[in-house]
């Protein structure tokens, strides 16, 4: 074997040996979602021995609990999305060498309302009332800048919004539903009229449709004396 024929295999360990990933740096180290379905990217930068950049190592992705979160990459840049609440680890392994950066899921599970019973006026002025909702994630913690939308279950009675409010419609009783991504916590309504005899409808005598006829009739008149002149 000549000389020239050594020198190229030597040559090709010693280009494979510089290229040898000494670690992984991964960014952002830590991902932390509040709320599940929500995604962010994961970066992983191999560095060879001399503290050089080796792009060209690329990442095989895992995670260890795809109950939690679940992992997609491309070379190595990843996707992670939050599947449910949870602790998990997204990893990047080349060869030997396997960084991982901690995935921390929280998700509403229970909301607490106050107060217990709304009882509400339909007044002349129509008003809300501001519910006090607060949210807990599965670890017990309070959840805060959470949305609460407001529902009744007979609108004839009452109306929720997507500020927590609840608003009077007529007097009966009935149920509000307080959610906020997809927790629930329901309260009985009871609402009375409280309006004055000014706020109140007034009854419709006679046949609406002749007082309709007399006003339009006026008008035209009206118009038509103001031609002449």
């Amino acid at each position: 074997m000549t000389s020239r024929a050594l020198v190229l295999p030597v040559a090709a360990l010693l280009l494979t040996a510089c290229w040898t990933v000494e670690r992984i740096e991964l960014d952002p180290g830590s991902l932390r979602f509040a709320g599940t379905g929500k995604s962010s990217r994961v970066h992983a930068t191999p560095i060879d021995r001399h503290g050089r950049a080796v792009p060209e190592q690329t990442c095989v992705w895992s995670s260890s609990d795809e109950r939690v979160a679940t992992v997609e990459g491309v070379h190595n840049d990843a996707t992670v999305v939050a599947v449910g609440p949870g602790t998990a680890a997204v990893r990047c392994r080349i060869r030997d060498v396997t960084v991982e950066s901690t995935v921390i899921v929280r998700k509403v599970t229970r909301v607490a309302v106050k107060p217990e019973r709304a009882d509400l006026k339909v007044l002349d002025t129509p008003a809300p009332l501001s519910l006090d909702v607060q949210a807990f994630d599965d670890q017990g913690a309070p959840f805060a800048g959470r949305v609460a939308r407001v529902t009744c279950a007979s609108e004839d009675v009452c109306r929720g919004d997507a500020r927590g409010q609840l608003w009077a419609v007529g007097a009966g009783d009935t149920t509000a539903t307080v959610e906020i991504e997809g927790a629930r916590a329901t309260l009985p309504v009871h609402v009375v009229d409280a309006r004055t005899a000014a706020g109140r409808p007034q009854a419709v005598r006679g046949n609406p449709m002749e007082a309709i006829e007399r006003a339009v009739k006026a008008r035209d008149e009206a118009e038509r004396k103001q031609g002449k002149r």
